[in-house]
This record gives C-alpha cells, sequence and structure tokens, in this order.
C-alpha cells in the first residue's frame, strides 16, 4: 500500500488517499484499488468497546467494482473531500463498514446487530 496524498480537512479530520493496487495477486487481479481513509472523532461508542466516543477511528472508502464505485470515482470524491464539496454523509453508500460506520459518524441513532 502506497499512500498517495493527505490532507486536514477543515474540521481537524485527516484523510489520505491510498492506493492498494500492489496487494492485487495474479489469481484476484482487481481486487484493491484506491481507497480514502479518514480518522474522523466517534459520535457514538460501539458495542464492545472498541470505537470510543470523543476518539478518532478509522473510516475506509474504498473502491468496490461490484458496487459499481470505481478507481476513478474515489479519486473524485478524495478530491470533493478535500475542497469541501462533499462530506462523508455524502460518502455513506460507499463506507466500508455501511452503517456501523455511520453510526459512530452520528449518522443514525442504532448501531446495527452484525
Amino acid at each position: 500500500m502506497q499512500i498517495i496524498d493527505r490532507i486536514v480537512m477543515a474540521d481537524g479530520t485527516k484523510i489520505q488517499l491510498e492506493d492498494w493496487h500492489s496487494e492485487n495477486s495474479e489469481k484476484y487481479p482487481n481486487l484493491h484499488g484506491y481507497a480514502i481513509s479518514a480518522y474522523p472523532i466517534a459520535k457514538n461508542t460501539s458495542r464492545f468497546g472498541w470505537i470510543r466516543k470523543g476518539e478518532t477511528f478509522r473510516l475506509a472508502i474504498a473502491r468496490n467494482e461490484y458496487a459499481n464505485y470505481t478507481d476513478d470515482m474515489v479519486l473524485v470524491d478524495y478530491e470533493a473531500l478535500k475542497n469541501g464539496t462533499k462530506s462523508f454523509a455524502d460518502l455513506r453508500e460507499h463506507f466500508w463498514n455501511r452503517e456501523k460506520d455511520a453510526f459512530y459518524l452520528g449518522l443514525t441513532d442504532k448501531e446495527p446487530e452484525w
């Protein structure tokens, strides 16, 4: 994995653009791609305490060809986060941990059971 770019958003959240292409294998040549990693402050604590309110956690937004979320889309969304035209809420459907991440960010009031 290679970090391509790092910034701190206006609200103080650190984000970085990562390139995971080097982790692909001959058997799975298109498994990994670009990803946005962010370290926002949690608004809620997870059921088992792994994520705690008031502390940073890792939020991943990665390419997912099966969900039609391409490398190019990741790059555009990273730039939109950088310039403030998009927020994490706008990218909710692409969160790696889906509704759990939405709960940690305070976008929903209930943590999913799974």
